[in-house]
């Protein structure tokens, strides 16, 4: 049974520096540790997930406590380091090794600081971020008079999505896994060749002429094309194949098969998705396509900013009081226009302090009409959320009050967090798989935010 926190600590041995960036890193590094000892709530919460998913011994291994794990997962979110170089950088620092009480044991193997994080599930962050917002509350350092809000595009790890490179990501990941199971597949009588190079040509050939105006190119690149697909399709169903056999093999066999069964479904929607606007010439909607093999949960994201006009990822909801602290976060599986996502940060706001904020504040994206303007106003004395194009003259006046103005003034407070959130806590890219640990990325990066805040406050 895992423990949840060390029965005894150990001695701090790092020597004190004169240096005042040292002192002031360290200064930061305690306040947070207080802050995690005054709530043992999240402790509770993490040690209930690292229970249930990590691996559980019924005698006891002398293993890493739930403090020292979750711990753990703050400094690598704090240093913005990946697994490999947080374990390095924790072993290496007698400070961070007494931050996360490690005492005189090794540090944990960066495969298990994985398997760690990955067991924290998205519902677990947003009960822990729940549980420090009613603490802060609780003890007077937020506020509940102002409310901004506002979303940002968090990118996933994948490269830009062209109908023949997912087409070759496609051959070459089935021929790769079933080339792994090369000692088995002859056994159930599957003795095929894939020619990877071909196929690798067949994709090149259109990257590198995709944009030359000669037709003649063009109808080469079409035929190409009707050639890649063909060769996709063959492995999709030797894949198929496969999967079904190898099942019923070894351990090494199953592993392969399983793998083949979740990327032959995606496989099946790039080919449908290339034929269709390739060789057929049909527009196919952005919801309908698939942009990554690997992360094929990732969205066409079109916010109009000028240095980015497309982004790969998901919508994140932020919404923050005048202290800078997150009250409320939401990582969209499917993006929603801003202007419905108001009422849910409202509904968070009202739960964390028992009632609505004075001022609500928000960029243009977040206007409707008049009329969801003044139904908001019934409940809050100042909705500062400019109108997009002609405003009328009782518009006009509105947005002439020096109540609205300082709302605007005060909104423009949450584009500075969205900034300090993609520098330093790992939320420009997602570099973790999949949309669940993508979501929980989200709560992490914001829960080691509002432990920063309060630490200064």
């Amino acid at each position: 049974m895992r423990k949840k926190k060390t029965d005894q600590e150990c001695l701090d041995f790092s020597m004190k520096s004169p240096l005042k960036v040292v002192q002031e890193y360290r200064a930061k590094y305690g306040g947070i540790s207080i802050l995690l000892a005054l709530n043992p709530k999240i402790l509770d919460l993490a040690h209930e997930d690292f229970t249930k998913k990590l691996s559980k011994s019924e005698y006891g291994r002398g293993g890493y406590t739930s403090e020292q794990i979750i711990r753990s997962v703050i400094v690598m979110f704090l240093e913005v380091q990946s697994y490999r170089d947080t374990v390095v950088l924790i072993e290496n620092s007698e400070f961070l090794r007494s931050f996360i009480k490690l005492g005189n044991k090794a540090m944990m193997d960066y495969t298990f600081l994985c398997k760690a994080f990955t067991a924290l599930s998205a519902e677990t962050w947003k009960a822990i971020n729940e549980a420090l917002s009613i603490y802060a509350k609780d003890k007077g350092k937020i506020t509940d008079e102002k409310l901004r809000s506002d979303t940002t595009a968090y990118e996933t790890n994948i490269h830009y999505p062209t109908d023949s490179s997912l087409l070759w990501d496609s051959y070459r990941t089935c021929a790769r896994f079933m080339k792994d199971a090369s000692d088995e597949m002859p056994a159930v009588g599957l003795t095929h060749r894939f020619h990877t190079k071909k196929v690798k040509n067949l994709a090149l050939f259109i990257s590198r002429n995709s944009d030359k105006k000669d037709k003649r190119v063009h109808q080469k690149i079409k035929s190409t094309y009707k050639e890649l697909i063909e060769r996709v399709k063959w492995i999709n169903s030797v894949g198929e194949v496969a999967a079904h056999v190898l099942w019923g093999g070894n351990l090494r066999a199953k592993a392969v098969a399983a793998e083949l069964k979740h990327y032959l479904p995606i496989t099946k929607k790039i080919i449908g998705r290339a034929e269709s606007r390739v060789l057929f010439g049909q527009q196919v909607p952005s919801a309908e396509k698939v942009y990554s093999l690997f992360e094929a949960h990732t969205e066409l994201i079109k916010r109009g900013k000028a240095g980015k006009p497309i982004e790969w990822g998901h919508k994140v909801l932020l919404a923050e009081t005048e202290e800078k602290f997150i009250i409320h976060y939401e990582a969209m599986a499917q993006q929603r226009a801003d202007k419905d996502l108001i009422e849910e940060s409202l509904k968070m706001h009202d739960k964390v302090f028992g009632r609505r904020p004075a001022v609500f504040a928000g960029d243009k994206g977040f206007y409707e009409s008049q009329k969801q303007i003044r139904s908001l106003s019934e409940k809050i004395e100042t909705v500062s959320i400019c109108k997009k194009g002609r405003r009328t003259e009782e518009e006009d006046q509105r947005e002439s009050t020096e109540e609205f103005k300082v709302g605007q003034r005060f909104r423009a407070g949450i584009e500075g967090t969205i900034s300090v959130l993609k520098r330093a806590f790992k939320l420009s890219k997602c570099l973790f798989k999949g949309f669940k640990n993508f979501a929980a990325s989200v709560g992490c990066a914001v829960f080691c935010h509002n432990l920063v805040m309060l630490a200064r406050l």
